[in-house]
């Protein structure tokens, strides 16, 4: 058993920190995750960029400093830089910082940032939209001009619906995603390690059992990658609503 889950050892110590909400660990969370290229997906596969954010303020006791280093880091990865931005609006939704004082950061960020594309100006355009991009909006338009973000990432269309909502209309939409690590058989359910191996098999939903029934012999260790493809905030459900994922299942 301990031979069959000792490559996933230090991904439950991830999760249990911040379940936890181990401040200790805030400071070496930074330190791993601020190492160059892809060494952040060699060693935890999809956790960074599914959860990464949300561990990261729930360890950070409200302290934003960490994650401003992250972001800051230009030899760090850029998808990287864009998660440690979504956990400052956790911070925000889960009222240990305030909108006023995270905004004013962000604000800080469009002068900061390199200026050249990449996953840290998708992600600056997707926390400003988070938060109620009105303070941003001039910056935001320079910033597509410029051709610094993805528009399939996060197109203009959706900067000028986030404004359109308001303050509170903006974050109450960003209060819909769970901010912080709360539950690990919810939080890692995604994880196809937790699904039996059997082609038969199905998962119907029970997360906390596969999670219990993971401990067991009759499960195998596997990579830790989605049972489905990844699907952007901004792309069609693929529940055939219609509607954008983040308006709809992944809303919550």
């Amino acid at each position: 058993m301990a031979a069959d889950t000792a490559g996933m050892l230090h991904i439950w110590a991830f999760y249990l920190l911040a379940l936890f909400r181990e401040t200790r660990a805030y400071p070496l969370l930074v330190r791993i995750f601020s190492r160059p290229g892809e060494f952040a997906f060699e060693l935890a596969g999809d956790v960074p960029t599914q959860d990464l954010g949300r561990m990261l303020a729930s360890v950070s006791g409200g302290d934003t400093s960490g994650m401003r280093d992250l972001i800051e880091n230009e030899q760090a990865n850029e998808y990287i830089r864009s998660v440690a931005m979504g956990g400052m609006v956790s911070l925000v939704t889960t009222g240990q910082r305030t909108r006023e004082e995270v905004m004013a950061y962000f604000l800080q960020l469009f002068h900061k940032l390199e200026r050249k594309p990449g996953g840290q100006w998708d992600g600056l355009a997707n926390v400003c939209a988070d938060l109620w991009p009105q303070e941003a909006i001039t910056e935001l338009e320079k910033a597509y001009e410029e051709g610094l973000v993805n528009p399939g990432s996060i197109a203009w269309q959706d900067i000028e619906q986030a404004l359109a909502l308001g303050q509170q209309g903006a974050l109450r939409q960003a209060r819909h995603r769970e901010p912080l690590i709360t539950d690990l058989a919810r939080d890692m359910s995604w994880m196809q390690c937790f699904y039996k191996t059997a082609p038969e098999y199905e998962p119907e939903g029970d997360y906390e059992e596969d999670l219990l029934e993971a401990l067991s012999s009759e499960y195998a260790p596997a990579p830790l990658r989605r049972t489905a493809p990844k699907v952007g905030r901004n792309e069609p459900c693929p529940c055939g609503s219609g509607k954008k994922f983040k308006k709809c299942c992944g809303a919550g």
